[in-house]
Order: C-alpha cells, then sequence, then structure tokens
C-alpha cells in the first residue's frame, strides 16, 4: 500500500549524512517538513543545503539512540552505515511511537520508500516493490519516468496549481463539502479557464476564479 503522508510542519530527523541520508533529504525536500540531519560528518551537498537553511544539521558520534529522546519527531529514518546502530534507532523510535524506517533492514521498518517520479515538483509518481528490491523499483522508475513526462503536460500542472488556489478560496466562502466540490468541478470544466490555462496564464486564470467564487454569493 502506497500512503501521500501529509508532513507539513512536521519533524522528521534522519540519522547519517552519506548518500542514503542524501537521498531521503532529496524526497523530503518538497514536503514542507522540518529536516533534521544528525551524523559525525555530511558530504558537500548536505552542507549546501545547511547552509541555504533548508534542513537543519547536528554534528554528533552515535553509538546508541538515546539521543532520540531530547526530540519529537513525527518519523525517523536511520541510514548511516552500521547496521546494528539502524536497528536500536528503530527500536527507540516505535517506543516513541514515531514511523520509522531503517534503509539497510525493510523488515523492522514501518514503511518503505518507492522510487519516486517527480514532476514539477506537483506530481509525484511512486514506483515501490514494497522493500523486496530497491533496484528494481530504481530501474522501473526511470523506465516510467520517460513515459509520464509525455504523459503530463504543462497544462495539467497549471490546472493542479489552479485547484489548489480555488480549493482554498472556496473553503472560506463555501460552507460544505459538496457544494465546494461542484464548484471546483466547475472550474476545471470552464471554457474559459480552459482557454486561459492553454494560453499559460495561471493569474488571469485565477482572477476568473475569483470571479466565479463572487457569483456565487
Amino acid at each position: 500500500m502506497i500512503v501521500d503522508l501529509n508532513l507539513r510542519g512536521d519533524l522528521v530527523i534522519i540519522v547519517g549524512g552519506g548518500n542514503e541520508g542524501l537521498k531521503k533529504v532529496n524526497t523530503l525536500l518538497t514536503q514542507d517538513c522540518k529536516i533534521l540531519l544528525i551524523s559525525d560528518s555530511t558530504n558537500r551537498q548536505i552542507q549546501n543545503y545547511v547552509k541555504q537553511k533548508k534542513i537543519s544539521f547536528k554534528q554528533m558520534r552515535l553509538t546508541n539512540a538515546n539521543f532520540l529522546k531530547k526530540y519529537n519527531p513525527f518519523m525517523v529514518l536511520a541510514t548511516t552505515n552500521n547496521k546494528e546502530l539502524n536497528r536500536k534507532i528503530v527500536e527507540q523510535a516505535k517506543t516513541m511511537r514515531c514511523y520509522a524506517y531503517a534503509s539497510d533492514d525493510p523488515e523492522v521498518s514501518d514503511f518503505a520508500f518507492g522510487s519516486v517520479i517527480n514532476i514539477e515538483d506537483t506530481v509525484q509518481i511512486a514506483v515501490s516493490t514494497g522493500g523486496r528490491s530497491p533496484a528494481m523499483a530504481r530501474k522501473l522508475k526511470i523506465r516510467a519516468e520517460q513515459v509520464f513526462k509525455k504523459l503530463i503536460k504543462k497544462e495539467d500542472i497549471y490546472h493542479i496549481k489552479l485547484q489548489d488556489f480555488a480549493r482554498k478560496a472556496a473553503k472560506a466562502k463555501i460552507r460544505t463539502f459538496p457544494e465546494r466540490r461542484k464548484f471546483l468541478y466547475g472550474v476545471m470544466n470552464d471554457n474559459h479557464v480552459k482557454q486561459l490555462i492553454q494560453d499559460g496564464n495561471l493569474k488571469k486564470a485565477q482572477k476568473r476564479v475569483m470571479e466565479m467564487l463572487g457569483d456565487l454569493i
């Protein structure tokens, strides 16, 4: 089962500053969560993220998982090259009722990371083997990516962004969910909106949404 968790504002701790840690950072950067990476060392890309204030970093040499007690994370990812330490981190995280993951131990992890196709930070498509074969998941992702990047057009991206705008605007003005849903479908099927999206004019499409919303009130 693939689940898209809402991590907005939550703390995610990544333990390990190597390539696996970097992969997890890259996966989480689009999730609007707080990322804390803990390691005795990091690579250059992680250092750049820290300088850009995209993530926080605490330098620490670890022998156990007691350090987790200082934090209140929603999720903990153990990506060190020490399997025993990763297992301890996962066990400690679970006692704290956090989602826990070890990059080298899918059997003790609460979930598996799919290989994600990211299209303009707007559409994410995950290819997962349930932790059975990350190598095959990556291989299939590369093959599928070529298809989806042709299938999903720029207009689709604009429609998604406009629907997000319309949903937030409607939530403040329209009380019930069925009425909001009807309005959102009306926006999607409006010929004027379609033309503006086709022309690549998202701002005018947003203005059209507000006009449509005003007509309902």
